[in-house]
């Protein structure tokens, strides 16, 4: 039985390298039609009554569909709404599109659920569509003037978090760059205070307080359950949302399947300490923006983890560091 499970979790894991290979293919595609890589989402100020933020506010993934033959769903999507999932906001007009389960956004090593509820607004009722993947946003941005460092930017023209993105800005070379990787999907509450790779904690410090990006890292791992009310525990729900931990970004200021603390969840998509994570034995899938897939170690030194996390911050890693 060890041996068919061993060769069961083998080819899942292919799956899931290959999902993140047409991820790949298809930013490369959009960076062909775009002179970009794909936003991660919106920040700006309201653009409709009740709006909460600017529309736009989806995830990178919503941008890449028509390059992955999912042209019918994106077409679907309205894009003049926004991406806020709530009854009053963008609910009852992406229904359907944000209840649609992906495929290729799924890792078949990952049985959790994100959250067993019923998207708000969606009429009738159908069960919020998750995901695997995440953007990366780098490390954190206020020990970098409160500018994102990584592959990941936002429409709206802010000056720290909407630089425009393209090839040329990574100075580190793409084949030394993170794009996306992989979390493991919560458990729609059931497990909050036990199980620490579908929880995220409240950190000790807040977001930038802790002086280093290692810091903030120790800071989240001695981070206990009950420091927090309420644990969060839906992660990966709504895969077209650009906030962190449910459709949209990831953190290096973690290391991969650490703990993740609380901090931007469902409030944005450009502050977080959400770690990559997987249920693959020893580490995490990795898409680096020349559109290699690498198995990066559990065991990765944090000074190389957070190297390849940033576009132009000149360092050297080779591909045995990690």
């Amino acid at each position: 039985m060890p041996a068919v499970q061993s060769a069961r979790e083998a080819a899942r894991r292919s799956q899931c390298v290959n999902n993140l290979k047409q991820l790949g293919l298809a930013t490369h595609g959009y960076i062909s039609s775009n002179d970009c890589i794909p936003p991660a989402g919106a920040n700006g100020t309201p653009t409709m009554p009740g709006d909460s933020q600017i529309s736009q506010s989806f995830s990178a993934k919503v941008r890449l569909l028509p390059f992955l033959e999912q042209t019918a769903i994106y077409n679907a999507l309205n894009m003049d709404v926004s991406g806020y999932y709530s009854s009053t906001l963008g609910g009852p007009k992406n229904g359907t599109v944000v209840t649609t389960t992906i495929s290729s956004f799924n890792c078949p090593s990952d049985g959790n659920p994100a959250n067993t509820g019923n998207a708000n607004g969606s009429v009738p009722a159908k069960a919020i569509a998750p995901n695997n993947y995440c953007q990366s946003l780098g490390t954190e941005r206020r020990y970098n003037g409160n500018n994102l460092n990584g592959s990941a930017w936002f429409l709206g023209n802010n000056a720290n978090v909407g630089r425009r993105v393209s090839i040329a800005a990574v100075t580190d070379g793409t084949s030394n760059t993170v794009i996306f990787s992989e979390w493991i999907k919560g458990k729609s509450g059931q497990n909050r205070l036990r199980d620490p790779s579908v929880t995220e904690y409240s950190g000790t410090t807040g977001l930038g307080a802790g002086g280093t990006d290692y810091k903030d890292f120790q800071a989240c791992r001695s981070a206990s359950a009950t420091s927090y009310a309420t644990p969060w525990d839906y992660r990966g729900e709504y895969w077209h949302s650009m906030d962190t931990g449910r459709g949209g970004t990831y953190s290096h200021t973690m290391l991969p399947n650490t703990k993740s603390c609380n901090g931007g969840i469902g409030a944005n998509g450009w502050d977080s300490r959400v770690c990559a994570a997987s249920f693959h034995s020893g580490g995490v899938n990795v898409l680096f923006l020349d559109g290699s897939v690498k198995f990066v170690k559990d065991s990765v030194n944090y000074v190389n983890w957070y190297a390849i996390a940033t576009i132009a911050n000149g360092e050297v890693v080779s591909s045995d560091a990690y």
